[in-house]
């Protein structure tokens, strides 16, 4: 729970505390507050004590982050110039293929090709003569080689056809042996072989005998069969007729004496009918005679009831009549009120449309003025719009023509003097590159003549080779007038050299960027120092170990495997004796 008091309350009360303190806890104190101040001006001037540790350490960790920023910014400024190299390497070796990708750059590449070839060609039938020369030496040898063969071959080609001649004799006679036993065993083979098919046709002309004797005796029995066949047939056919007609006789004397059985019995039906017909009038005479007697009450009774029922009957049909003229009178009277209140809908609809009517004419008028502003306001508003597109028509008219007029004259300028100077530019270039690869050739000892002709060839396509001297009656015309050689790159051009690499800190000079090679090369002892590019064959690109940024936080205190604590400490003026990895 806090308290409120006044600042002299508070004093009063800390001061009675401290005056009923603990002579011992206070004795105690005091020495520890002297133990505590001897120690500190004891270890005021230790090299190792904690203040001092602390403080080296604090001055160690800023002098890492200071090597460290030294380090990535040096790392980031080699890093960029050396991508600013790469990339003007790339730009000159882009222009350089594409110089040497054209087509008079490609006819000198394949002119030096040709003139290599011309020499290979050279050295080829040189070492072909050499090899004509020992071929025909070596060709002697195998001829001698050959004829000593063809003798010992052919002596023995001898030998082996009188081996083979006296085999043959012998196997002659062996074949005409067994030739001669062939025959006779085929000729014994051949008489039993005729024997044989003799035997054979005898016993086939008998079975032949027998098969038509049995084709004989067939037919005469089948025709037999048949003759029978067709007699019993006629006699059944005689006998199903009289069968035929013994019915139909028959059949006459049945209804014969049906037709008797019914006229009698027509007869008899008709003669029973005639009784009945007679039984019946006695009948009704008799019933006729005993109604005689009741016939006039029997009357007077049915008068009375159809005088009541013809009373009845108008009756209801005056009080059908009576009820239809009601009815009538109600269906009037209401037609008459649905007209009413037709006549009073019509006559009110009729009101409400003539007012309709009448606003409608009194809106019609409004929105006809209306319209009439309107169609004010639109024309003068397309009037401004027209005087407003016919003004912006006439700006864009005068900046289409100045721009049309800066377009023709930049069209000028680059197709004809910016052309010239780019077209003479790159003939200085082809010159020269062809000057290179001549001198090179002549060097080599290689034919100049394919280099030659596309020069030559070159200048007459695009005509650089110098016009004649003007005739003698022109030439007073024509003052100052000198013709020009084109065919030759002029003096003051010199080839564009490749790009230079600046040197890193710490080297002591920049060397050149690469080596480029322009055709085929000398070798090394007849190269001559040209302009090339900017790195020579031997040049090793130093070595930047990436990895320590990974070996901790990306904290700016990133160092080094090679860098030593003690270089750090140096660079920072740091006087620390500590010198570890």
């Amino acid at each position: 729970m806090p308290i409120a008091m006044t600042k002299d309350q508070w004093a009063r009360i800390h001061k009675w505390t401290e005056s009923n303190d603990d002579p011992d806890a206070t004795r105690r104190r005091n020495y520890v507050k002297y133990l505590n101040d001897t120690s500190r001006e004891m270890t005021k001037h230790w090299p190792n004590s904690l203040d001092k540790v602390n403080k080296r350490n604090e001055e160690l960790r800023q002098a890492r982050i200071a090597a460290a920023e030294e380090a990535n910014n040096k790392f980031y400024r080699r890093y960029m110039r050396r991508k600013r190299e790469e990339q003007q390497e790339l730009m000159y070796s882009a222009r350089e293929t594409v110089f040497k990708n054209t087509d008079a750059p490609k006819l000198l590449l394949s002119a030096v090709i040709e003139t290599v070839v011309q020499k290979e060609r050279e050295e080829q039938i040189k070492f072909n003569k050499e090899l004509q020369k020992l071929a025909m030496e070596q060709k002697k040898k195998d001829d001698d080689e050959i004829i000593r063969k063809s003798k010992e071959w052919h002596q023995l080609m001898a030998d082996r056809k009188k081996k083979r001649f006296d085999a043959d004799k012998k196997y002659q006679k062996e074949i005409l042996e067994q030739a001669k036993e062939v025959a006779e065993r085929n000729r014994t083979e051949y008489e039993t072989e005729l024997e044989m098919q003799k035997i054979d046709n005898m016993k086939a002309d008998a079975e032949m005998d027998a098969l038509d004797k049995f084709d004989e005796d067939f037919k005469a029995a089948e025709k037999a069969r048949i003759l029978f066949d067709m007699k019993r047939s006629h006699e059944e056919f005689e006998k199903r007729q009289r069968e035929n007609e013994a019915r139909d006789r028959t059949d006459d004397r049945l209804i014969e004496v049906l037709q008797k059985s019914r006229a009698r019995v027509e007869a008899k039906r008709k003669q029973t009918e005639k009784a009945m017909k007679n039984e019946k009038l006695r009948i009704l005479e008799e019933i006729s005679h005993k109604l005689e007697s009741g016939d006039a009450a029997r009357d007077q009774k049915e008068k009375e009831n159809l005088e009541k029922a013809v009373r009845e009957k108008d009756a209801a049909a005056k009080a059908r009549r009576q009820a239809d003229a009601n009815r009538e009178a109600k269906i009037k009277q209401e037609r008459i009120e649905i007209q009413e209140q037709f006549l009073e809908k019509e006559r009110q609809r009729l009101h409400e449309l003539d007012t309709m009517h009448t606003w409608d004419m009194m809106n019609r008028f409004k929105n006809a003025e209306l319209y009439e502003d309107y169609q004010k306001k639109l024309r003068d508003e397309k009037k401004r719009k027209i005087q407003e597109y016919r003004a912006d028509i006439l700006k864009l008219w005068r900046e289409r023509e100045e721009r049309e007029a800066q377009a023709r004259a930049d069209t000028r300028h680059f197709y004809g003097e910016l052309a010239e100077q780019k077209l003479r530019a790159q003939d200085n270039k082809l010159f020269t590159y062809w000057s290179r690869l001549l001198e090179e050739a002549r060097r080599h000892g290689r034919p100049d003549h394919a280099l030659l002709r596309v020069r030559d060839e070159y200048c007459k396509k695009y005509r650089l080779y110098p016009m004649p001297e003007l005739p003698t009656s022109m030439q007073e015309h024509f003052e100052g007038y000198a013709p020009r050689d084109l065919s030759l790159p002029d003096q003051s051009y010199r080839y564009p050299p490749p790009p230079a690499r600046e040197p890193d800190e710490g080297e002591e000079g920049g060397g050149l960027a690469g080596e480029r090679r322009d055709g085929l090369q000398p070798s090394a002892t007849e190269r001559e120092p040209m302009p090339g590019p900017s790195k020579p064959r031997d040049y090793n690109p130093p070595v930047i170990d990436a990895d320590y940024k990974r070996s901790a936080p990306a904290n700016g205190m990133q160092r080094r495997k090679t860098m030593e604590l003690s270089e750090a400490c140096a660079t920072n003026g740091c006087n620390c004796e500590l010198k570890r990895k």
